[in-house]
């Protein structure tokens, strides 16, 4: 499945209530349904992981040496 969508916790919160949903009328396996949440878990991480790296650029500005290891 590709898409357009930028993540936000928005997008994936939707998500989830969505796949709950499916998972009640019997739509999607549980199993299905539990990799779905470990995929969106994973998003979510990186979503934290950008936040907290722009907190600590806005704190300390580009005198804050970060590891490349992203680019």
């Amino acid at each position: 499945m590709k898409t357009k969508k930028n993540a936000s916790t928005e997008t994936i919160f939707n998500h989830l209530f969505d796949q709950m949903h499916k998972l009640s009328a019997g739509v999607v396996s549980v199993e299905e349904a539990k990799a779905q949440a470990n995929l969106a878990k994973q998003a979510n991480n990186v979503l934290k992981y950008e936040l907290d790296r722009a907190t600590a650029t806005a704190k300390y500005g580009e005198e804050l040496k970060i590891n490349e290891i992203d680019r």
